[in-house]
């Protein structure tokens, strides 16, 4: 059915045509006129009440009345009707299901209508994904599957120009910055903080230039526009099946003929919204979630509104309705030529009323959360092993790969990685990623046969300490690969059931470990079906740069037992070469931390909120609206988790401090490996008790005599980073309603403060929220349960449950003290590795020997690429199409971070990877659906321009090129925070996949 489609769809493409959409074939409106633009729109959650393909099918119409397949075909049959009707649409994931369902004709219809420019792809992503808890490497690339599926099919008219982030609980700089690089023109959103917006539409500034990169100047600002009624119809003119509002009634021997009463009310909407805007063009959402099921309704009651509306002109009324676009309506305020305010900062926490901000889906589902960040970690290692191998089967659509790109894509959806949806959709969600993984890890197994390894075992359980092939075998094979562009030295933790190992690497040498034993807390965790007591540690030296080592382990009986971490009495200071830490004597905490110049007294520890909500589901009044999936709301201040014990674990390699606390559904594990620079606080939380009928929100707190004032710094999707001061906001005068909540940033990278001596930064292995309620303080959200919803529409209380009881769930901090000075370089090392992590998988190897091992014959190491600069970051490497690849090279460091490492940095793609040779490359958008040269973003003169803009389109703003690179076509240079985007042409020794021949008759 897909290849069928597809033929169909290319045979389209290839049929001479004249393509006639674009900005000049927009409706002009009326210069003397307030111009509405009536966009016909649908929101399609890609899950949230239902799985997505209940969405599709419009299954479980109990919960939501709501089918994308319905409504694709009823707008289609609505325009082929009048060509003055226009529609957009925006979730690619549910387009592309639907396309390939549709017969020819349907499919040339669509073509037609697409190529007219009367329907409109916006945004254009697989999902609408969330801002604020999506790391930058997963946007990219669920916003390039989405991009290339609409260019690769419908050519030019199917490239989205208007980013539309209707639904989204917050907006940050870095997505901003990304939609610009993409080569977008504008970009919509719906909601902001209230009283921001208030200030906003009072001082008609609803629509301004996001200055959203200091790094890249004018390659980084975007036109943004906050829409007025978020993205729903005005009120009373609502036409949906699934809407109360009255149809317009036109027929003057009716008693309730209100043709009158309709007008009148619009037109006096559209006048009070046009106060808030700077031209006389405004813009009216029609539409809502999963509207026009039946088309039909909409448009005849708008085809009404229209005809009454303009009817008015002829007496005089100066209010011009018609059917457009974003991308229409971008360019009616582009044609106004008007000198536009900035915006520098970001848009959150979004608060929808003083007592309401939606700070809590920061955190909510932190195993979802953290689940997804692993998956999209596999994905770059499918990716790249697949491309270097030349093993991803190309002529499939969709293929193994492809699987894990699609599940990821829909996690990265607003209502997905948020942790806002219903239980049974979050479990819909898991078990995608689950599925794609597996099918992901039949690729790579196929690459790692290629590479000459025998068939691996993935332990995807080693969260909880289980891996069945490293329990069971006698002896067994470790291999760690490095997705990473440079060469790295990672602590590896196996789960083990034996006494003592041996481990060889891949020459044959011993490698010094370490036997853990396996907390408690753990060994306990409900459902865990595992004989493994200790977890073998070692550190695989200089993987090399995509590359992988293998590690030969056996069983060592009657070994030393000073292999195994030993117990140590007394309150004992823990130091690896690098890093010292000290408790607290009268609070088992820690207590103090040093590592080179900085000496930091530390105090952390767990604490919890207790939420608003009734387990009884009792009324509320606003300002104790429940704390839910959404909606962060305390009732004070954090209380104290008291230490109640604490043992010392010492060792070569690593040294832990193990605590148990007076609420033993929380327990952590503070441990040095030697010489990093870094203290790895691994935490555990959960089950969280909700018997009392109370909402419990748990943090870990960092106090330390660090004079941070009201000043702290968060991560802007994983790049950049943005200073945050307590109590305010850069826009407006806040109104402190919620000293708790309304000081909650998201964070998923790291968090950090510091004075002039001294920094802190805490790295996150997940999206967490955070903040700094007082100087020398930081704290990150780690886990939450609530007893009632919070009446935003999810409908039921964030209760995760598993195996009968609350969700346990167990995750890590990275804790690094340092100066200030050395931090950059420190946090985004760390934060690369932490993101990148290596992957490990297993052989079984029962009649393997030393000797064997050590033979020539067998395969231990690949070295996948010559090492990149310590400023440069690998951001993709996959397949493109059939002999092509796509490769992302990312300057990581901002300017002015770093003396030598936020320098320009040239890199030279001839011979960078050892099987793949690229031959000639061309530069495309950050997206890569087309290349750079045919990306001509409009350009938007503002309040700190330096110029006016020439043309109606002008060409990319030029940044620095080195003289080699100018000359050399496959030398590139990277500036502070560029991202470079390439599809190359490439030789390999590796011949792709091809298609099984097909039985003859």
């Amino acid at each position: 059915m897909w290849l069928r489609v597809l033929a169909m769809a290319a045979a389209a493409l290839a049929a001479p045509r004249e393509q006639i959409c674009g900005y000049d074939k927009c409706p002009a409106g009326k210069q003397d006129m307030l111009n509405v633009h009536l966009v016909p729109h649908t929101h399609d959650d890609v899950g949230w009440l239902k799985t997505v393909d209940q969405y599709f099918y419009g299954a479980k119409s109990e919960i939501q009345r709501a089918g994308v397949q319905y409504i694709l075909d009823s707008v289609i049959q609505e325009l082929v009707k009048d060509p003055e009707k226009r529609f957009i649409y925006v979730e690619t994931a549910f387009f592309w299901r639907w396309y390939l369902q549709q017969d020819e004709q349907t499919i040339a219809t669509v073509e037609n209508l697409v190529n007219e420019g009367r329907l409109e792809f916006i945004g254009g992503g697989w999902s609408m994904n969330d801002e604020a808890c999506v790391h930058y490497n997963a946007v990219i690339d669920q916003m390039s599957l989405g991009m290339r599926t609409l260019f690769d099919h419908f050519g030019p008219c199917g490239i989205p120009r208007v980013a539309w982030q209707i639904d989204p609980f917050g907006h940050t700089k870095e997505q901003a910055n990304m939609f610009a690089q993409m080569g977008f023109d504008g970009y919509f959103f719906g909601r902001l903080d209230y009283d921001d917006k208030k200030r906003r539409m009072n001082a008609s500034e609803m629509e301004m230039v996001w200055l959203a990169s200091q790094d890249l100047g004018e390659t980084g600002e975007i036109f943004t526009g906050a829409l007025y009624n978020i993205y729903a119809p005005p009120p009373g003119h609502c036409y949906d099946v699934n809407c109360n509002d009255q149809p317009i009634m036109d027929d003057k021997r009716l008693k309730d003929y209100n043709v009158d009463e309709k007008v009148d009310d619009f037109i006096a909407y559209s006048k009070k919204q046009a106060k808030s805007f700077k031209t006389n063009h405004i813009v009216m959402t029609m539409g809502e979630d999963f509207h026009y099921q039946d088309a039909g309704m909409w448009f005849k009651n708008m085809d009404k509104l229209i005809k009454y509306v303009n009817a008015r002109q002829s007496g005089g009324e100066k209010v011009n309705v018609f059917y457009s676009t974003p991308s229409c309506y971008l360019k009616s305020l582009h044609d106004a030529k008007l000198v536009w305010p900035t915006v520098e900062d970001d848009f959150m926490p979004y608060a929808s009323d003083p007592w309401a901000y939606w700070s809590g889906y920061f955190t909510s589902r932190p195993a979802q959360k953290g689940y997804i960040r692993k998956s999209n970690n596999f994905l770059q290692v499918c990716k790249q092993l697949t491309a270097m191998m030349q093993t991803e089967r190309t002529y499939e659509t969709p293929n193994r790969v492809d699987y894990l790109r699609y599940a990821m894509g829909v996690n990265q959806h607003h209502d997905a990685v948020t942790g806002t949806e219903k239980q049974h959709v979050a479990n819909d969600y898991i078990q995608r990623l689950s599925e794609a993984t597996d099918s992901c890890q039949g690729a790579v197994n196929d690459a790692l046969t290629r590479a000459g390894l025998p068939v691996q075992t993935f332990c995807n359980h080693l969260n909880t300490s289980v891996c069945h092939v490293t329990e069971q075998s006698g002896k067994f094979v470790a291999y760690v690969y490095n997705p990473l562009s440079r060469s790295v030295s990672p602590w590896v933790r196996i789960p083990v059931a034996g006494d003592a190992y041996t481990i060889l690497d891949p020459e044959g040498q011993a490698v010094a470990s370490q036997l853990s034993p396996i907390p408690a807390e753990v060994l306990s965790l409900p459902g865990r079906n595992s004989s493994a007591v200790a977890e073998l540690v070692f550190q695989a030296s200089d993987l090399p740069p995509l590359g992988f080592k293998g590690y030969f382990i056996q069983p060592a009986p009657g070994a030393a037992t000073s292999q195994v971490s030993t117990e140590r009495p007394g309150l004992q200071s823990l130091s690896n070469g690098h890093v010292t830490l000290d408790l607290d004597p009268e609070t088992l905490r820690l207590g103090r931390v040093r590592a080179g110049k900085a000496d930091i007294q530390i105090n952390q520890t767990f604490m919890w909120y207790e939420g608003y909500g009734n387990a009884s589901g009792s009324k509320w009044e606003r300002p104790q609206r429940p704390t839910g999936a959404y909606i962060f709301n305390p009732k004070g201040e954090a209380q104290v988790i008291e230490a109640k014990s604490v043992v010392t674990l010492d060792g070569a390699l690593v040294k832990e401090y193990r605590h148990t606390f007076d609420m033993d559904w929380v327990s952590q594990v503070t441990r040095l490996y030697k010489d990093e620079p870094f203290a790895e606080v691994e935490w555990m939380v959960g089950p969280i008790p909700t018997e009392d009928g109370v909402a419990k929100e748990v943090i870990s707190r960092f106090s330390s005599a660090i004079n941070s004032t009201d000043t702290f710094y968060t991560d802007s999707n994983g790049r950049q980073m943005m200073k945050r001061r307590r109590n305010h906001r850069d826009t407006w005068t806040l109104n402190v309603t919620e000293p708790v909540a309304g000081n909650y940033f998201p964070v998923n990278s790291r968090i950090f403060i510091k004075d002039a001596d001294s920094q802190l930064t805490v790295l996150t292995d997940r999206s967490q929220g955070g903040s700094s309620l007082a100087s020398g303080q930081l704290e990150l959200m780690l886990h939450r349960r609530t007893v009632q919803d919070d009446a935003f529409g999810v409908g039921e209380p964030l209760n995760e449950t598993e195996f009968g009881v609350g969700l346990v769930v167990r995750g890590r901090h990275w804790v690094v003290v340092s100066d200030p000075a050395d931090a950059p370089k420190l946090h985004r090392d760390l934060a690369e590795q932490m993101f990148m992590a290596p992957q490990l998988s297993f052989a079984a190897a029962d009649f393997m020997t030393p000797e064997m091992w050590s033979s020539a014959k067998v395969i231990k190491q690949f070295t996948g690429m010559q090492p990149l600069p310590a400023n440069v970051h690998l951001l993709t490497l996959e397949m493109y199409k059939p002999n092509q690849l796509l490769i992302r090279l990312e300057h990581q460091f901002q300017a002015d971070e770093d003396p030598t490492l936020s320098k320009p940095v040239d890199v030279n793609l001839k011979d960078l990877f050892t099987t793949l040779n690229v031959t000639s490359v061309e530069e495309f958008g950050l997206s890569a659906d087309r290349p750079l040269k045919d990306i001509n973003r409009l350009h938007w003169d503002h309040v700190q321009s330096n110029r006016l803009p020439k043309n109606f389109r002008g060409a990319a703003h030029e940044v620095y090129r080195s003289t080699g690179a100018e000359h050399d076509p496959l030398t590139v240079t990277l500036n502070p925070m560029e991202i470079r985007t390439f599809v190359a042409s490439y030789q390999s020794p590796y011949p792709l996949p091809t298609p099984p021949a097909q039985p003859t008759e």
